[in-house]
């Protein structure tokens, strides 16, 4: 008469198996914990130096012979600071998009581009979910991110400096460069050069963010 030896050997399944489901779990909690406070954060950032940027342009405007450089914020010649803000809140949504595309891609990032996240930038794609640049794309995704923030504080502090003096060089810059080509091109060619630059010096932030999305403490290490 055959036996059924199934509730028996499924007692006997190693207990290391149940304590790797358990951690497997609380890590995935953990690491969805940290991507939503980060995301959280960065809005907050994100807000504030919007808020800044577009704040101190209706200061600088007051200047007579002022204009607004970001073609998009006007309708004509004149500044619509409803059309900025509309600008500003679709801004966030595509870059919470590639904060998240950067974050839940974190483990798949190359050691060795976090250890040289500038030099990861020396080749050129545009694709960036492809498998082909999986290793280094989600670090750029997030050096982007990051360098938002910066680059808005430095467009508020840029409107200060025309509110106080008159003048200020990225102004001067963006209208060298319509003035031999057109406006939307000097304010992309200016902005976009800028931007990147910034996120090459953010792309180490990036690196450590990555690390630490990546890294777990003393009690998860043990499960």
């Amino acid at each position: 008469m055959p036996l059924d030896l199934r509730p028996l050997t499924s007692d006997l399944r190693p207990p290391h198996c149940a304590r790797l489901r358990q951690g497997r779990l609380i890590w995935f909690t953990f690491a969805v914990r940290r991507i939503v406070n980060f995301s959280l954060v960065y809005l907050a950032a994100y807000a504030v130096a919007s808020y800044l940027d577009l704040q101190t342009t209706l200061l600088a405007l007051q200047r007579p012979g002022t204009t607004e450089g970001n073609v998009y914020s006007t309708s004509g010649h004149d500044y619509v600071a409803t059309k900025a803000w509309v600008i500003t809140a679709a801004g966030a949504l595509f870059i919470e998009a590639f904060l998240l595309f950067g974050a839940l891609n974190a483990h798949r990032v190359s050691e060795h581009w976090l250890r040289h996240p500038i030099r990861s930038f020396a080749k050129f794609y545009v694709v960036f979910w492809s498998r082909r640049w999986m290793d280094r794309s989600p670090l750029h995704m997030l050096s982007f991110v990051i360098a938002f923030v910066p680059l808005r504080f430095l467009a508020a502090a840029n409107n200060l400096m025309i509110y106080y003096y008159g003048t200020a060089p990225l102004g001067r810059l963006v209208g060298f460069v319509s003035r031999h080509t057109s406006p939307t091109a000097g304010f992309w060619l200016v902005m976009g050069t800028l931007f990147y630059l910034f996120a090459f010096a953010c792309s180490p932030i990036a690196a450590r963010l990555i690390v630490w999305l990546r890294s777990r403490d003393k009690s998860q290490r043990d499960l």
